[in-house]
């Protein structure tokens, strides 16, 4: 993951062109649930993806999912 905006949603950038769907669920490398992708945008051989957590991160719990490897479901 590389950043949580001001509004409390995650951006993350995709691991390949593959098209990854709006409401697609995505977790974390344990299987915690942390949301659905709400916008695709950026170059399309390696888009990135803004998703809509189920609730806004904590400052903390927004720290430890930088750099995270977050997948879709």
């Amino acid at each position: 993951m590389l950043a949580v905006t001001t509004a409390g949603q995650l951006t993350v950038r995709a691991a390949s062109s593959e098209v990854v769907p709006e409401g697609t669920l995505v977790r974390d490398a344990s299987g915690k649930l942390h949301g659905h992708v709400v916008r695709v945008f950026g170059p399309v051989s390696r888009p990135y993806l803004t998703v809509r957590p189920r609730r806004t991160p904590s400052v903390s719990d927004g720290a430890a999912l930088l750099g995270a490897t977050l997948i879709r479901e």
